[in-house]
């Protein structure tokens, strides 16, 4: 039973780990298909934004990977497919998002290569200056964001096991009641018994009487007729 619940347990984390990866991932593509149409601070900016997405995708890809070294048989074998499918997704969005930095559409929506490599070299020149700072912020949101996991996930295990030892709990009480109720009806079935051989008893009592006074009737019946018969003669 134990191992059930924590089998229980670790689906239901990796199902929440999915159900937010596909979030995020849509998220991710969404954002990278704007960036081509965009210029200068508001194209690098989005740029960020998307790279701090694909490191908390690549967390999300991690903890569903540890939890699948933990499940075992069927379960191990489908979440390892699941995790080989989202790497792939995960190089398509990295792959998708270099090519996005380095092209923009035009206003008929046509897709062109910079040309301009002096424009190409400062627009990234002028992103280097700030990007030690955003190395650090990226870091520090990433280690927020997996300290909110697990502490969501050690609610959610808590709140489980508090579920499970009510469950518990209440079986042992329908199991205490089952029993009185045994008891009960042993103790029924035991004075029925008693009550079923008194009757017996009563019953023969009644036979012997009825028996007996035959043969009383009999024998006065017999005083009479040789009284009878003596008078007579």
């Amino acid at each position: 039973r134990s191992n059930e619940y924590k089998s229980y347990l670790r689906m239901a984390a990796i199902s929440e780990f999915e159900q937010d990866y596909s979030v995020l991932s849509a998220d991710i593509t969404a954002k990278i298909g704007r960036i081509p149409s965009l210029f200068g601070k508001e194209k690098h900016d989005l740029v960020g934004e998307v790279e701090r997405l694909l490191e908390e995708a690549q967390d999300l890809i991690d903890q569903i990977e540890v939890e699948a070294h933990s499940a075992s048989g069927d379960h191990r074998r489908q979440i390892s497919t699941s995790v080989a499918n989202y790497k792939r997704d995960y190089e398509t969005h990295v792959k998708n998002l270099r090519k996005a930095k380095m092209t923009y559409r035009d206003v008929l929506g046509g897709e062109l290569s910079y040309t301009d490599e002096h424009e190409a070299r400062n627009e990234l020149l002028g992103a280097g200056g700030s990007e030690h700072k955003n190395t650090m912020m990226s870091n520090t949101e990433r280690l927020e964001r997996s300290s909110r996991r697990l502490d969501d996930g050690y609610r959610m295990a808590l709140e489980t096991e508090e579920i499970g030892q009510n469950i518990l709990n209440n079986l042992a009480q329908d199991r205490e009641k089952i029993n009185n109720a045994r008891g009960r009806l042993n103790n029924v079935d035991s004075q029925l018994t008693q009550s079923s051989r008194l009757l017996n008893s009563m019953y023969r009592r009644v036979i012997q009487n009825k028996v007996l006074m035959f043969v009383i009737g009999v024998i006065i019946v017999g005083i009479i007729i040789l009284a009878l018969y003596g008078m007579l003669k």
